[in-house]
């Protein structure tokens, strides 16, 4: 090894310590927030949306009665992709979307049409006793 290698310590000789710190911060606001909380371990947060609730929404309703039920759901919940599912102790199967903050944020809403529910998600929740046969084969049909 001669003189003017790297020694791997991010400066060798082209550089200095603080161009390494100044790209690493640069590259760090570059992450999407899902990312972020990957490495950085952000619990998922339940935070109900206005745009669900319903009295007063526009959009499909939250069947989550408290903050306590709907931060255990979506801690327990079934992933695809960047949502979470799960089914609420009345049997209502509701869809956890984040909201790309910084504090990793989901709100949730009631999953109303079947193509809104992935079938690998379906047959885990039917395999795991949360979703009966008969709720199964409905929202298979469309008649959710």
């Amino acid at each position: 090894m001669t003189a003017s290698s790297d020694t791997g310590l991010g400066h060798g000789s082209q550089g200095s310590p603080q161009e390494t710190i100044d790209e690493l911060e640069y590259n760090n606001k570059r992450l999407e927030n899902e990312d972020k909380s990957k490495l950085l371990k952000i619990p998922r947060l339940y935070k109900p949306s206005l745009k669900h609730n319903e009295k007063g929404g526009w959009g499909s309703v939250n069947p989550i009665k408290s903050q306590e039920e709907g931060q255990k759901l979506l801690e327990t919940g079934y992933k695809k992709g960047k949502q979470f599912y799960n089914v609420t102790s009345d049997g209502k199967i509701v869809k956890f979307q984040p909201d790309n903050t910084p504090e990793n944020g989901y709100h949730s809403y009631e999953v109303k049409n079947q193509r809104d529910i992935p079938n690998d998600i379906l047959k885990d929740m039917l395999k795991d006793g949360k979703i009966s046969n008969s709720l199964y084969n409905k929202i298979r049909k469309g008649k959710l």
